[in-house]
């Protein structure tokens, strides 16, 4: 995974006005790929933590979609080169569910979308760590 010193001027403008937290906009894509990362292998493991974590943790996947349209072309082209395959890793240790991890009010306020917003349509294939099994969709 390429290591980033600082996120270009457009990137770390947006975060800001966002009000991404400082570790986001501090470390851009850098801090959101090595969080990806962790978040993937956390799943494949077997995933333990409360729903809101999780969706916390997928928060973070959003972001990067989000940051795209900001990205100078040769960041953009960092991301490309590992994003896809952590995407992939993710996939396969996840199944589709038929709602959005966030609820149908939060689905339709946020307006996240099946296609584009996928990864809030999946749940980790192992939910026998999870605490609160009976609020996950």
């Amino acid at each position: 995974m390429a290591t980033y010193q600082r996120s270009s001027p457009d990137v770390s403008r947006y975060c800001e006005r966002r009000g991404f937290s400082r570790h986001v906009c501090e470390g851009g894509f850098g801090y959101l790929l090595g969080r990806w990362t962790k978040i993937v292998a956390a799943v494949e493991a077997g995933y333990g933590l409360l729903l809101d974590e999780y969706l916390n943790d997928l928060d973070a996947r959003r972001i990067i979609d989000e940051l795209a349209t900001h990205a100078s072309d040769e960041e953009w082209a960092d991301v490309e080169a590992v994003l896809p395959s952590l995407d992939e890793r993710f996939v396969e240790a996840t199944r589709p569910v038929s709602a959005c991890a966030y609820g149908a009010t939060d689905e339709q306020k946020s307006r996240y979308d099946r296609g584009r917003h996928w990864y809030y349509f999946r749940v980790p294939q192992d939910l026998s760590l999870v605490p609160d099994r009976e609020r996950w969709p």
